[in-house]
């Protein structure tokens, strides 16, 4: 039950595994303890399984199931614990189902007790992860492929996932934020790639650089309560100014890139800018 301890909701997650558990028990004893101990052999073994673990399968690919139809699936085996002979032995039976259920039952108190019951102190955390995410493509001399920061920040918008549906309509902008950060992120390696470009005039190139500076500073900075910095009226400036100035594909990448950025912080202020996550 520790590996449930990283995901998003653990004691949900532990609950469905123990809802399994506790269903494949039954089963578990009819088949392990009733009929096989009295219809021994590979083909009555095949008989009984089979009808249990296909469904147990089917359940396993159903993302509402899946939770419950896995533990089952698991513990179905684990309980029935097959070989050669079958033989009708309740009390190690019972034992070591009940040492299970019950292990289960600690890892969810465990959790209850050690674990933030607030669920906006775990959404601040990835924000806050978030956001120095950004930063650091802002700031960082290597470049990270895309490929590697595409599944980073994806991975944090489904730790947020889960513990958004639980705080209701409140969180519809966090996540809205979240999804705005990813492009805001691909935006931000453009403009990394773009300063390397031979293409790419050295005045736009320190242009590029200062807006990259001072997104970072708002990004990690900028507390609750404070007044907006210029980061997207600047955007918006040299994305203008760019464009004003030439119309090589290059360039206007350049302007499209900060006009993106300065519409999704603009959708988004309280997420770009706050040190915390808004849970009212």
């Amino acid at each position: 039950s520790s590996l449930f301890a990283a995901r998003p909701d653990p004691v949900d997650s532990a609950w469905g595994f123990f809802k399994g558990t506790l269903l494949a028990l039954p089963f578990a004893f009819l088949v392990g303890q009733v009929a096989l101990p009295a219809l021994p052999g590979f083909g009555w073994f095949t008989l009984f399984v089979v009808p249990i673990m296909v469904p147990a399968a089917l359940g396993m690919a159903n993302p509402r199931h899946v939770g419950v139809a896995t533990a089952f699936a698991i513990n179905f085996l684990a309980f029935l614990s097959p070989h050669q002979a079958m033989t009708y032995d309740p009390g190690p039976f019972l034992a070591g189902s009940a040492s299970i259920l019950v292990g289960i039952l600690i890892a969810i108190g465990v959790f209850i007790v050690v674990l933030p019951a607030d669920p906006w102190v775990t959404v601040n955390r990835i924000l806050q992860a978030m956001r120095e995410d950004l930063a650091r493509l802002c700031l960082h001399e290597r470049v990270p492929r895309r490929s590697a920061f595409e599944s980073l920040a994806y991975d944090r918008v489904n730790q947020l996932m889960p513990l958004l549906q639980r705080v209701g309509r409140k969180g519809d902008a966090v996540l809205g934020g979240s999804i705005a950060a990813v492009t805001v992120g691909l935006e931000i390696l453009r403009l990394r790639s773009a300063q390397q470009d031979a293409a790419i005039p050295p005045e736009t190139v320190l242009s590029i650089t200062n807006f990259l500076r001072g997104l970072a500073r708002e990004l990690l900075f900028r507390r609750p309560g404070e007044p907006q910095t210029a980061t997207i009226a600047v955007a918006r400036q040299y994305a203008a100014s760019i464009a004003e100035r030439s119309d090589k594909a290059e360039m206007l990448q350049v302007a499209a890139s900060l006009r993106i950025i300065a519409a999704a912080m603009e959708d988004y202020p309280d997420f770009f800018a706050k040190g915390r996550a808004d849970a009212g």
